[in-house]
């Protein structure tokens, strides 16, 4: 099985030849195995849903599937894994087991997407003028989001502009919760925002974005530049479930950024648009590349980010001023550590100092800080010779893991480095017993050990970001290097949060708090 890391790295090893997913899907509280010949009696109804359709209804319901081995494992909250849907697995296992080990390779799905990726021929700007660098209303999608409650932070910080953002919610007032609950979350709420953050409720996946028409108009012109950062972030979901968001949501804010007159996009998108690279050696990715390489990206986000960027080229095609942001891996706060309690790494650090081991082997880490990243893409945004590039946010000095993990034991935390093997052995009894530990989570999206693939399979990617280091010249704006300082900010913060329990028998430990 390929599973994969990070969508800035489309192939890279974890700890030497353990792979694994970026995001998590959320907790759950029951495990299953479905073993190769399983003695489970066949459904006596016939089986009508599609395997994309069978697997989002699993997804709808928190049911996380992998492979191991021969085997079909599944983990599931309590109550949900009745008779009928075991019954349901045990039926389509091989035919589920062929799809996860198989789904980037699949020429179908890559025709399918790119059926997808043919914009509604009504999109087209109704009337081309010279767009305003300096605008008056802002609209931003995603707002409620770790990056882009920080997008809300820096436009709000380096424009005077109002910023209407869409949020889903029943009424103005939720709406408004939301987004003020969200800002104070992460330590960015000022009181003066209030007169200048604007909810609209709306739903990226439906029509019109679930506004009425007359409304609809009205954004339409009272609007002058749209941030487009909204999207579902859930990498163990198949395209079909991801779609009407990710994708159909796109559409719709390009038909508001083109009715009445022409608004630029600003859409934030993923490095893992790029698909898998075979060979071996260095492949260099430049901004300017085609994200269409004759392979559909491996997961069902990757894949939807890579239809929706498609239309939004689309559109740059028909004269809309458009600009991409493919964001690699995001970090916590450089100066006050806040960090997304659901990435992948922090979850990965927090787990194994419970756990007291991690495997052997390292990571390459690449992540940027979330106030870089926010800075740079609303800086870069302000700049009329932004219009029609792309650029790369990326680290652009990237360190091992171990940097991580023996900063944690200078603070001292006990962790010991062991096989692969033992240390998913543990993860298995995590899975069987522990719901609550921090590594729980990711059990469903790292494979068995006799499931590697071997990394000399694969090339090693670097992105280049020559479009951001032109935008960015002459500012204060650069990416803070991953080294003592930093780590030291973001595991203050994991302690003084109570992620990480004080050990105070360091001096290094008392330093970082």
């Amino acid at each position: 099985m390929t599973v994969y890391l990070k969508p800035n790295v489309i192939i890279e090893p974890l700890f030497n030849q353990w792979y694994a997913w970026s995001y998590l899907i959320s907790p759950a509280t029951a495990a299953v195995a479905f073993p190769k010949n399983s003695s489970e009696p066949l459904s006596k109804n016939k089986v009508t849903q599609t395997i994309d359709e069978f697997l989002a209804k699993l997804t709808s319901l928190d049911i996380k599937l992998w492979v191991d081995g021969e085997r079909l494992r599944c983990n599931a909250p309590k109550g949900i894994l009745t008779p009928t849907l075991k019954t349901q697995l045990s039926e389509r296992k091989t035919e589920i087991i062929e799809f996860l080990n198989n789904k980037s390779n699949d020429r179908k799905t890559l025709a399918l997407l790119k059926a997808d990726t043919v914009l509604d021929s009504s999109i087209r700007p109704q009337l081309l003028t010279q767009p305003n660098v300096e605008p008056s209303c802002i609209l931003l999608t995603g707002a409620t989001g770790f990056v882009g409650a920080f997008l809300l932070y820096e436009l709000l910080q380096q424009t005077s502009a109002d910023v209407y953002c869409l949020v889903r919610a029943n009424s103005t007032e939720l709406a408004w919760d939301k987004l003020q609950n969200c800002l104070k979350s992460y330590l960015l709420w000022q009181e003066g925002f209030k007169s200048r953050i604007i909810p609209v409720i709306g739903d990226l996946s439906k029509p019109f974005l679930s506004i009425s028409e007359e409304q609809f108009h009205k954004l339409a012109d009272k609007i002058d530049v749209i941030y487009h950062n909204g999207a579902w972030v859930h990498h163990a979901s198949p395209y079909s479930l991801l779609k009407a968001t990710n994708v159909l949501g796109t559409q719709e804010v390009l038909r508001l950024a083109c009715k009445l007159k022409a608004k630029p996009v600003h859409f934030i998108s993923a490095s893992s648009v790029f698909s898998e690279v075979a060979g071996s050696g260095v492949r260099v990715i430049r901004e300017q590349d085609n994200i269409d390489n004759g392979k559909a990206p491996f997961d069902g986000y990757s894949q939807s980010k890579w239809v929706a960027e498609k239309l939004v080229t689309a559109a740059g095609n028909r004269g809309l001023p458009v600009c991409i942001y493919r964001l690699g891996r995001i970090s916590g706060h450089s100066q006050t550590g806040v960090f997304n309690v659901n990435d992948f790494f922090y979850r990965l650090i927090i787990g194994c100092v419970q756990l007291g081991s991690i495997p052997d082997g390292e990571l390459i880490q690449d992540i940027i800080p979330v106030d870089y990243a926010s800075k740079a893409i609303v800086h870069l945004s302000k700049q009329q010779a932004s219009w029609g590039k792309a650029f790369h946010l990326v680290h652009p000095q990237p360190v091992s893991s171990n940097l991580f993990f023996d900063k944690l034991r200078s603070l001292g935390y006990p962790i010991q480095n062991v096989s692969y093997e033992q240390w998913y052995s543990q993860l298995l009894n995590i899975a069987e017993s522990s719901p609550e530990h921090a590594l729980y989570p990711l059990v469903s999206l790292l494979p068995a050990p006799n499931s590697q693939t071997q990394f000399s399979e694969s090339a090693v990617v670097k992105f280049d970001y020559q479009n951001t280091l032109n935008g960015l010249k002459g500012t204060s704006i650069t990416c803070p290097p991953i080294d003592d300082q930093l780590l030291s900010t973001y595991f203050s913060y994991l302690i003084n949060s109570g992620f990480l329990a004080p050990l105070p028998i360091s001096n290094e430990l008392k330093k970082a708090v």
